[in-house]
């Protein structure tokens, strides 16, 4: 068959137009009140205008599993139902992962690379935790009869597996105290065991406003192994000894600021 040249063909009371050829090409513009439906590919000569037109900028070819976006802004990116989120630097290490359950440990990872300006040895730069919190302290033990509180509150935020906590009780006057060691109970995650290369052994600052305490003593506390406690403990020039009920009472305002190891998720 050979070439027919028209100035244009219109379509016979609003039914459609077929048009069957290997190809079907216009050197003007193609105009429709409807919808153009293509099997096979479209081929734009003027290719810069056609994406301008489509809104897609500079934005590449691009493989359908590695889109790279070079301008315009992103408001949200979100993976495929079941898929978590990666973004990689340009060497393809993994910065940033999201993962598919936002109640689940290491739902967000951020890796911060390998720089390390500090003396000591790099052992790990990703940060998979982070949250922070209330909980209700307790005196567990340091008394026969459990004394009573006007105030007890717990704060914590945790980053990793390290915790701070920060503790203020106010007990009320009533209760017995003994000659037990103090307990302070209710802390919101358990401590690692002592067997660990982080010995959880050490805790904060400890302070209580309170008459009788031994004088001129320097008191700290200490978390105990695999526990939610804490103790309390005072040490002079010659005795490191735990801070008993009665020397506490049952009128003390206490505070503790504290910071202690856990496993790494909780």
């Amino acid at each position: 068959m050979s070439l027919l040249k028209v100035n244009e063909v219109q379509n016979y009371n609003g039914s459609s137009l077929t048009l069957t050829a290997s190809t079907v090409s216009t050197s003007a513009q193609l105009n429709t009140g409807g919808n153009i439906s293509v099997t096979g590919s479209i081929n734009v000569s003027d290719d810069s205008t056609t994406r301008s037109n489509l809104g897609l900028g500079t934005m590449a070819t691009q493989s359908a599993n590695a889109v790279a976006i070079t301008g315009g802004t992103i408001n949200t990116v979100q993976p495929a139902t079941g898929q978590s989120l990666t973004i990689k630097d340009e060497d393809g290490n993994t910065a940033i992962t999201v993962g598919t359950d936002n109640t689940a440990t290491g739902y967000l990872s951020l890796n911060f690379g390998s720089y390390h300006g500090g003396n000591g040895t790099l052992t790990g730069s990703t940060l998979n935790d982070y949250e922070e919190g209330t909980f209700q302290p307790s005196i567990d033990a340091g008394y026969t009869v459990n004394p009573g509180f006007t105030t007890r509150i717990g704060n914590y935020i945790k980053i990793g597996n390290v915790v701070h906590c920060h503790i203020r009780i106010d007990l009320d006057g009533t209760g017995t105290a003994s000659s037990a060691d103090v307990e302070i109970g209710g802390l919101p995650f358990a401590t690692l065991s002592s067997n660990t290369v982080r010995n959880t052994n050490f805790g904060g600052h400890f302070s209580a406003y309170v008459s009788g305490l031994t004088a001129n003593a320097y008191y700290f506390v200490s978390t105990l192994n695999s526990d939610n406690s804490l103790r309390i403990y005072h040490f002079t020039s010659s005795s490191i000894d735990g801070l008993i009920g009665t020397e506490l009472g049952t009128n003390a305002i206490i505070t503790v600021d504290l910071t202690y190891f856990i496993a790494t998720f909780a």
